[in-house]
């Protein structure tokens, strides 16, 4: 059980604050463990559930949650397994990485080595990457891999044409960004389902947003994105959309704070994932379908929304959207001193990259069909 559902981020080096790969190490915490496994905060998972199922839903079955808690109520007691140390499988590694997909085709590095220092507040930096191709290809799946796991927060990688320019969304909305996926503790890697691709365009360029944080110590890193190549034109292409206002005005000392944005899909379409990002005033975030025939329905409600995890949601299956339908995404916010995130409940906040300023994104993962 730990190995499966704990393993991804407790691990020596990663992103939790203890490892969980023996039997020592598991009883050492078990009282930890238990607190936040019954409470509900471990694993993290924040989407309410009574909408929508997503493939990579992190909740604890009830049989093993019980089973769990019956173990560490019970003493903590050592089975009949052997006790050595057991790691999260991974199928390949090159160049003294590990990665979840097959051994990349192209790999993409920040172009220098990131400096983060002991303390203070790291600002949110974008680095850009050249990818030098030389013609369009297709990109099946895509890892990006921390090179320093305990200074990073969060990566968010995007991709845009040699020019800078941003590629249409539907509708010709210009908000739409060729999305890469990125790194959060516990997301994992961008993988299209059989048939679909996303096309990545000669001469583009990679953009490294990077959410660093100090441990105490000077740190460096020098982050990656690994992708694994579709071996031929995918039938459908798949692109991110960005359901998205920058018109944030929070004020100080206010709770519920609530902004729309919309986005409608003039094609039939089938969503692959949803994710909300704000900052730290962020609540909750809704993602509903409104559909020509009048109908609407909830596909994600995300509460208690939680900035240190950035979780894409996966569903199980592609949703599928009419032509016509219209996205919703509802925001809302916590800027009063009732919010223990709240780094300043005495300001005004608006739309602003820092961790201290907020926005308002619900990216959407998506391609078109026929009819």
């Amino acid at each position: 059980m730990f190995r499966s559902r704990c393993g991804g981020c407790h691990t020596e080096g990663g992103p939790a604050p203890f490892a969980l790969r023996t039997f020592e190490q598991a009883r050492a915490w078990s009282s930890s463990i238990r607190r936040a496994v019954a409470s509900g905060a471990m694993p993290p998972w924040h989407a309410d559930p009574r909408y929508g199922a997503f493939s990579n839903d992190r909740r604890l079955p009830a049989s093993e949650k019980a089973k769990l808690l019956a173990w560490i109520d019970g003493g903590s007691l050592p089975g009949s397994a052997p006790r050595e140390a057991v790691s999260v499988e991974r199928p390949a590694s090159s160049g003294g990485i590990d990665w979840s997909i097959r051994v990349p085709d192209l790999v993409f590095e920040l172009p220098e080595e990131v400096t983060v220092p002991a303390a203070g507040d790291v600002p949110y930096h974008g680095y850009r990457v050249e990818t030098g191709l030389a013609e369009d290809v297709w990109i099946q799946a895509a890892e990006t891999r921390p090179g320093n796991s305990a200074v990073v927060h969060h990566i968010i990688v995007q991709a845009f044409s040699g020019a800078g320019a941003v590629r249409a969304s539907p509708g010709g909305d210009p908000r739409t960004a060729g999305d890469l996926g990125g790194y959060a503790p516990g997301t994992g890697p961008l993988v299209m389902p059989p048939g679909v691709g996303r096309r990545l365009p000669a001469g583009a360029v990679l953009d490294f947003q990077m959410h660093y944080t100090p441990t105490g110590k000077d740190e460096t890193d020098r982050s990656r994105i690994g992708l694994i190549l579709a071996a031929e034109p995918p039938r459908h292409e798949s692109r991110t959309a960005l359901c998205s206002t920058p018109f944030l005005w929070i004020p100080a000392g206010e709770r519920d704070v609530r902004f729309e944005a919309d986005l409608t899909f003039p094609r039939a379409t089938r969503l692959l994932s949803l994710r909300p990002h704000m900052h730290l005033r962020g609540d909750t975030f809704e993602f509903r379908a409104e559909y020509p025939d009048g109908r609407s329905e909830i596909l994600l409600l995300v509460t208690g929304y939680d900035f240190n995890w950035q979780t894409t949601y996966r569903f199980a299956e592609p949703r599928p959207l009419p032509a016509g339908t219209r996205l919703r995404c509802t925001a809302t916010y916590d800027n009063s001193g009732g919010n223990p995130l709240n780094p300043d409940p005495g300001r005004d906040v608006s739309w602003g990259r820092e961790t201290t300023d907020e926005m308002m994104i619900g990216f959407v993962d998506y391609y078109e069909v026929d009819e």
